[in-house]
């Protein structure tokens, strides 16, 4: 018998499996696909293999600024497909050596509750004191005629598109990130966005900063649209009454994801169907089950993932987790990127900072963006927002912050090194209290 059994191979099986394993436990890991999941195989780290790409390709207007002459410079998108290629087997195949090297037995098959102890994996019955799931998620299907054979994110990041102008359903991080890629190419987009604005889970502001940015790329952006019917190469929507058509060589649903939970034996565990509840500690309903990642309905982030089955493993290990599950950072990796953590609007103090005063990135050839800090009437940051080229990696210390419950004051008191990007967090907490050094 094991210690743990886990359900899928993805940021949050993966994660647990070898913490587990760390920790001291005997480990399985069921898993039919890949190990890495969506996120490191169809998802997060390909699609920001593309964007590299295309960022570097749409570059080329401002070489000769920067003093960089050459001649004319094409876009390869085969040879784009197979770099992304190989970074995801580079990944991939660390992780699968770092199961390995931890001790976790990896079971290549597809995993079906027989109960709360035991799991069927392709006729091996195998059992354990604790089960984790972590099946993941797969793109929702649009429930319009013609949605079943809409093109899905997984279907873009398998292999390039034939020529040709493209429509995205949904304008959220999916299909705004899509959107940049396409545009950067070379080819006509157009966006169909449900709400009233594209990356409608976001604050105002960097909603329409992007959509700005997006319509200078070329990206035609229709919002208050509700798709009634799709086809080969056109969406059809409404929108303030009056009937429109989208056209182009692919139509690509990006509206949302779901659990995978289908055919895994709930019931037989004493769970109902998905989103899977849990407590605080990622345990179920049913004692010994534990659930992280996607299936749980919540927030669906590689990241939070992580986190979440890594609270899960020590909760089975009698062992303490101070791990802040509530301080989640979004980011989404279009150009100019963009930065949410915590809450973002409506405290009693807000500083401010843009980023075209900021020295390392007018070097690095941007005069876009800003860093905004949201704080109470104490000074406490609630939360903060970025939207600049490069500002993903700002993340860290604005996560900290909101996490840490610390002051605008405590954060501006740290010296920043110069020229950062990063010293424009200290700008803006300064501006909570009218004493940033570079605004007016």
């Amino acid at each position: 018998m094991f210690d743990l059994i886990v359900l899928g191979g993805g940021p949050a099986g993966y994660a647990g499996a070898i913490r587990a394993a760390k920790l001291g436990m005997s480990v399985a890991l069921v898993e039919s696909g890949d190990v890495g999941g969506t996120c490191l195989n169809r998802g997060c780290i390909p699609t920001k293999c593309l964007l590299h790409s295309s960022g570097l390709y749409a570059s080329r207007t401002s070489w000769a600024e920067s003093g960089v002459m050459t001649g004319e410079v094409s876009f390869d998108e085969g040879a784009v497909y197979a770099r992304k290629d190989g970074v995801v087997a580079a990944l991939r195949g660390g992780v699968e050596k770092l199961l390995a090297a931890a001790g976790v037995r990896t079971v290549r098959a597809r995993g079906r509750l027989l109960d709360a102890r035991t799991v069927e994996a392709e006729g091996e019955r195998l059992q354990a004191r604790n089960i984790l799931i972590a099946t993941g998620s797969r793109p929702a299907r649009l429930p319009v005629k013609g949605g079943e054979s809409l093109l899905t994110s997984d279907d873009v990041l398998s292999a390039p598109l034939p020529s040709g102008d493209v429509v995205i359903v949904g304008g959220g991080v999916i299909g705004t990130e899509l959107a940049c890629y396409f545009a950067d190419s070379g080819r006509g987009v157009t966006v169909l966005e449900y709400a009233d604005r594209i990356l409608p889970f976001f604050g105002r502001e960097v909603s329409v900063q992007l959509a700005s940015a997006l319509k200078r790329k070329g990206v035609k952006i229709v919002t208050s649209a509700r798709v009634t019917e799709t086809g080969e190469g056109y969406a059809v929507y409404e929108c303030g009454g009056k009937e429109g058509r989208a056209e182009g060589g692919a139509v690509i649903a990006a509206t949302g994801r779901r659990a995978n939970t289908e055919g895994i034996g709930l019931g037989a565990a004493g769970l109902p169907e998905a989103p899977i509840a849990t407590d605080g500690n990622m345990m179920t309903a049913t004692a010994g089950v534990y659930a992280a990642g996607d299936v749980t309905g919540g927030i669906q982030l590689a990241h939070y993932a992580s986190a979440c089955a890594l609270k899960a493993v020590a909760h089975m290990a009698g062992q303490p987790c101070g791990t802040d599950l509530s301080t989640v950072p979004s980011l989404v990796y279009t150009q100019p990127e963009i930065v949410s953590v915590g809450v973002t609007e409506g405290g009693a103090k807000t500083g401010k900072f843009l980023l075209g005063a900021n020295g390392k990135n007018l070097v690095n050839g941007s005069n876009r963006g800003f860093i905004k800090i949201n704080c109470d009437d104490k000074g406490v940051i609630l939360g903060a927002e970025a939207f600049g080229d490069g500002v993903t990696e700002l993340a860290g210390e604005l996560t900290l912050a909101v996490s840490g419950k610390l002051t605008a004051e405590q954060v501006a008191d740290v010296i920043h090194a110069h020229p950062t990007l990063y010293e424009s967090i200290a700008e803006a907490c300064e501006d909570t209290r009218g004493l940033a050094t570079h605004k007016r």
